[in-house]
C-alpha cells in the first residue's frame, strides 16, 4: 500500500521546505513536489501541514533489558519501556549491556533486540560489557561480529572503578577483534567505549592510537561530556585526530549526573573548537537508574532515565542557536548511521531509504506521529500498541 505525506516542512536533515513523501510499504519511493501514487493503487493521503518532518531517530546505546549502576537489586530496572522508545521517535536502537553481567546475559540482551524489532523498530545490540574478558554469545569478540547480523560491535570501558583495569594494548586486542570481525564479513562494527569519572580520562585511547595507528572513527567513546574530570576537553582532541565522540543526553546535572554537563552546553564547547558537528553523535543511555537529590546533593531516591532526553536536548541546541535543526539532528540521524554502517538505508529521508519518519509539533519537535520502515507505530503522540497482555477476563468471572 502506498502512502503519501503532504504539506509538512522537511528536515532530511537537510531543509527541504515544504515537499511531499511518498512511501510503498516499509521504503520511500520518491521526495518532491506534488507527488502522486504511480497507477490506479490505493493511497493513503496523510496531511502534515503546520509540523515538521524529520528521520526516524537513531540512539546508539539503551539498556534493553535494565541495568543497576551499582544500586544493586533494589536498583535493577526492567526491560526498557515500548512507549518511552516509539514515542521519543527513536527508531533504530542499540542495545546493550552495562557492568552488570552476573545479573544479565548477552542472550538476554540478543532476546530483547528481536521482540522490539518484531514489534516495529530496527534493532541492533553490541557484544562484551564493561569487563574484560568480554562475555559473548558465540565464544569470542570476532565470532559474534561475524556470526550475528545484529552485533554492531564491542561494548567496553575505561577510567572506571567498576572496569577490569586493563592496558592499553589489551583494549587494542579487543579492538582488532571487531575490526577483522567486520572485515571478514563486510559489515561495519565499532568497539563502543564507556569513559567513567576516573582522573585518566580518555588517555588509554589516546595511547591506544598512538601506538597501534588503529582508527579512531571507529573506536567511539561515550559520555564525553563529563567535566568531572574534564573529558570534553580530551573530546575536543579526539575529534580533531579524526574520531567520533559520543555525547549522553542523561548525563547532567539537572538529572542527578554530578559528573554530567547538558549535552547542548559540550556541543557549543565543541563547536567553538572547531570540532564538525559530523564528528559528534547523541544518545540516551536510557533505562539505567538515575539518582534523585535534595538540595545539598544527597540521594532521596530513584527514576529511570528516558530515551526522551535525546530529543529534549535536541530542542534545546536549536531552540538557543547552539546550531540549526538541519545541523543538530545529524547528531541522532545521519551520524550514528555512518557510525553503524547503515547511512545507506538509514537517517535520512531520500528514496530508497528506510521509512522511518517522524511528523512533529515544529516548536517542541515532539512526534505526533511516528513511522518505521513504513509502518505507524505513533498516533497523537502517543504509541499504538500498549502491551502484549490483556488483563485476564476470567478472574472477576471465578473469582
Amino acid at each position: 500500500m502506498f502512502k503519501l505525506i503532504v504539506g509538512g516542512e522537511i528536515y532530511a536533515p537537510a531543509k527541504l521546505g515544504k515537499s511531499d513523501i511518498l512511501i510503498a510499504n516499509d521504503r520511500i519511493v520518491a521526495v518532491g513536489a506534488n507527488l502522486s501514487p504511480p497507477g490506479p493503487y490505493d493511497c493513503k493521503v496523510i496531511d502534515a501541514t503546520g509540523k515538521i518532518i524529520y528521520p526516524g531517530l537513531i540512539d546508539t546505546h539503551i539498556h534493553f533489558t535494565g541495568a543497576d549502576d551499582g544500586q544493586g537489586p533494589i536498583g535493577h530496572t526492567y526491560d526498557v519501556s515500548w512507549r518511552d522508545i516509539v514515542e521519543s521517535g527513536v527508531t533504530t536502537a542499540v542495545g546493550t549491556l552495562g557492568g552488570e553481567m552476573g545479573a544479565r546475559s548477552l542472550e538476554q540482551l540478543y532476546w530483547k533486540a528481536i521482540e522490539l524489532e518484531l514489534m516495529g523498530i530496527t534493532t541492533y545490540i553490541y557484544t562484551g560489557c564493561f569487563h574484560i574478558p568480554p562475555p559473548t554469545i558465540t565464544g569470542s569478540v570476532r565470532g559474534d561480529i561475524i556470526l550475528i547480523n545484529k552485533v554492531k560491535g564491542l561494548k567496553t570501558a575505561i577510567s572506571d572503578a567498576t572496569t577490569s583495569h586493563h592496558n592499553w594494548s589489551e583494549l587494542a586486542e579487543l579492538v582488532s577483534e571487531v575490526n577483522i570481525g567486520a572485515e571478514t564479513v563486510k559489515k561495519a562494527a565499532v568497539t563502543h567505549v564507556h569513559v567513567g569519572r576516573r582522573p585518566a580520562r580518555m588517555d588509554m585511547l589516546f595511547e591506544l592510537i598512538e601506538n597501534t595507528g588503529l582508527d579512531p572513527s571507529r573506536i567511539i567513546p561515550t559520555h564525553v561530556n563529563r567535566l568531572l574530570p574534564d573529558v570534553v576537553a580530551q573530546g575536543i582532541e579526539y575529534v580533531k585526530k579524526g574520531g567520533v565522540v559520543d555525547l549522553t543526553s542523561q548525563m547532567r546535572k539537572e538529572e542527578g549526573t554530578m559528573t554530567g554537563v547538558k549535552v547542548e552546553y559540550a556541543v557549543k564547547r565543541m563547536l567553538d573548537a572547531g570540532c564538525p558537528i559530523d564528528r559528534i553523535t547523541v544518545s540516551s543511555d536510557a533505562n539505567c537508574p538515575m539518582m534523585i537529590r535534595d538540595g545539598s546533593g544527597k540521594q532521596i531516591g530513584l527514576y529511570i532515565a528516558l530515551v526522551d532526553f535525546t530529543r529534549r536536548e535536541i530542542k534545546d541546541i536549536v531552540q538557543n542557536q547552539v546550531a540549526p535543526l538541519e545541523e543538530a539532528l545529524k547528531m541522532v540521524t545521519t551520524n550514528p548511521a555512518r557510525v553503524l554502517g547503515v547511512d545507506d538505508k538509514k537517517g535520512c529521508i531520500k528514496a530508497g531509504y528506510d521509512a522511518d519518519i517522524i511528523i512533529a509539533d515544529p516548536e517542541k519537535l515532539k512526534p505526533e506521529k511516528v513511522y518505521s520502515k513504513g509502518k505507524l507505530l505513533v498516533e497523537g503522540g502517543r504509541s499504538l500498541f500498549q502491551g502484549h497482555y490483556w488483563i485476564d477476563p476470567y478472574y472477576e468471572k471465578y473469582n
